[in-house]
C-alpha cells in the first residue's frame, strides 16, 4: 500500500475524533488553552502515527487452525481425516494437496493479497525447514480443536500442539535463518499470525454422527474461550504481535447436518457459534489492553458467510444446501467420494463437500477480511491496515501522549 493511501485510510479512521473536536462549543480562555493543547497533541500523534504505516510491512504469515485452513498437514499424519485425493483440488494448480475444497482456502488467498511470495508450506512436510520457512508456515490440521481432547481418535494436531510446533521447531530454525534474536524479534513483530479454529470442539461435544446430543453450551464455551486465549498468549510470548482471528461459522445448516436430520438444521451448533463469537471479540480486546504491542483483527467469518447464504444472487450462488461433490458413505456424508466427478460449475455452490465451503466462498471471505471497511466484518480494522501497521511505533507514541497529558 502506498504511504499516502495508508495515511489517508488512517485519517479516515481518526476522522470522527477530529469532527468531535471541531464541534465543541467555544470555551473560556483557560479551557481554550487546554483544548488547544489536546488538539495540538492529537495532531502531533497523527503525524507520528503516519510513520507507523509502512509499505508492504508484512514479512510472513503463520497459520493455525482446522480443516478450513489446513493445506495438507494431515497428509503426513496417520489419520483418516484427509482430503488428498480427487476431486479435492480440481481447481487448484497442484491438484489434490490436502485442502478440503476445490481450490484455495481463505488463508491461501489472504496470503496472496498480502503479497507473500508463494503459498505457505505445511509444517509436517520434511522440506519445510531452512529458507523455505521465511515467508511463513501452515500448522493447521483438519479435525483439530482448541481442546486437546477434540477428535484425538483421529490423530490430528490440536491448537496447543500446533503452537508447540511453532515454538519448539520453527522458532529456533528462524533464529538461525535470521542470524540472531534481535532480527527474529523484528521479523515476528511484522508477521501475521492467523487463527481459524473452534467449530470442531462443538461438533465433537454436541453432536454424534451428525445428530445433536445434550451438551452444556455455557460451560463448554467458557472452557474454550479460556483455552483459546491461553494459546494466543503463548503465541504472543513466542514473539507474535499481529493476530488475525476468524470467528467460527454457523455450521448447523451445512449439508452434512441437514442430511442427517431430514433437512433440518442442528440449531445447537448455530447457538454455539453465536455464544462463542460473542465472547471471542471481547476476549481479544482484553488481550490487546493487557499485552503491550498485541494488535488484532477479528474477522466475522460467520456473518460474512451468512450474508452470502442469505443473499445468494448477489454472489452468484444457486446451490446452498447441496454438496458439489458426491459424498462418501464411509465418511457418513462428510467428505467427497474418492475419484468421483464434482459438479461442473463450482462457482454456484456454497459447499464443496458435506462440511467445507467452496473456493467461491473462501474468496469472498478472504477479500472482505483483507479490505472491508465495515466493523461488522473486520474489527477494529482490516488485515491490510494491520499488515502495514508498525505496532511498536503506535504503542510508543500513544504511551508518550498519555504521559504528557498527565
Amino acid at each position: 500500500m502506498p504511504r499516502s493511501a495508508s495515511c489517508t485510510l488512517l485519517a479516515e479512521k481518526l476522522q470522527p475524533t477530529a469532527l468531535y473536536l471541531s464541534a465543541l462549543p467555544v470555551p473560556s480562555p483557560t479551557a481554550a488553552t487546554a483544548s488547544m493543547f489536546i488538539l495540538f497533541s492529537f495532531l502531533i500523534l497523527f503525524s507520528r502515527l503516519s510513520g507507523a504505516i509502512t509499505e508492504n510491512n508484512v514479512k510472513a504469515m503463520f497459520i493455525f487452525g482446522d480443516s478450513l485452513v489446513d493445506a495438507g498437514n494431515n497428509d503426513f499424519l496417520e489419520t483418516t481425516v484427509k482430503c488428498n485425493y480427487f476431486p479435492y483440488g480440481v481447481d487448484f494448480s497442484s491438484g489434490s494437496t490436502g485442502r478440503c475444497t476445490n481450490g484455495r482456502t481463505s488463508a491461501d488467498i489472504l496470503g496472496q493479497l498480502l503479497g507473500l511470495p508463494h503459498l505457505l508450506p505445511v509444517f509436517y512436510d520434511p522440506h519445510t525447514r531452512g529458507s523455505s520457512i521465511l515467508a511463513g508456515v501452515n500448522y493447521a490440521s483438519g479435525g483439530a480443536g482448541i481442546l486437546d481432547s477434540t477428535d484425538q481418535s483421529g490423530n490430528v494436531t490440536s491448537l496447543s500442539n500446533q503452537i508447540v510446533n511453532f515454538g519448539e521447531t520453527t522458532l529456533p530454525d528462524l533464529k538461525i535463518q535470521l542470524h540472531g534474536s534481535l532480527a527474529l524479534s523484528s521479523y515476528l513483530s511484522q508477521s501475521i499470525f492467523l487463527f481459524c479454529i473452534g467449530g470442531n470442539d462443538y461438533m465433537a461435544s454436541c453432536t454424534l454422527s451428525g445428530v445433536p446430543i445434550e451438551c452444556d453450551l455455557q460451560r463448554l464455551t467458557e472452557v474454550l474461550i479460556r483455552n483459546y486465549t491461553n494459546q494466543l498468549v503463548r503465541a504472543y510470548d513466542f514473539g507474535a504481535r499481529k493476530f488475525v482471528v476468524f470467528n467460527i461459522l454457523q455450521t448447523g445448516c451445512i449439508p452434512y447436518y441437514e442430511n442427517h436430520n431430514n433437512g433440518w438444521c442442528v440449531h445447537v451448533l448455530n447457538e454455539a457459534s453465536a455464544l462463542f463469537n460473542n465472547k471471542l471479540g471481547p476476549a481479544l480486546k482484553n488481550l490487546s489492553e493487557n499485552l503491550p504491542g498485541f494488535a488484532f483483527v477479528y474477522i466475522n467469518a460467520s456473518g460474512i458467510i451468512s450474508e452470502m447464504i442469505n443473499h445468494p444472487t448477489t454472489y452468484g450462488l444457486k446451490k446452498l444446501n447441496a454438496s458439489c461433490c458426491l459424498v462418501s458413505e464411509s465418511s457418513e456424508g462428510a467428505f467427497c467420494a474418492e475419484g468421483t466427478e464434482p459438479c461442473p460449475d463450482r462457482s454456484i455452490y456454497a459447499y464443496y463437500d458435506g462440511l467445507h465451503p467452496t473456493e467461491q466462498l473462501y474468496m469472498q471471505l478472504a477479500t472482505k477480511a483483507y479490505s472491508s471497511e465495515l466493523h461488522s466484518e473486520a474489527y477494529p480494522f482490516n488485515v491490510e491496515v494491520l499488515a502495514n501497521l508498525n505496532t511498536s511505533v503506535v504503542l510508543r507514541e500513544v504511551s508518550s501522549l498519555h504521559v504528557h497529558e498527565h
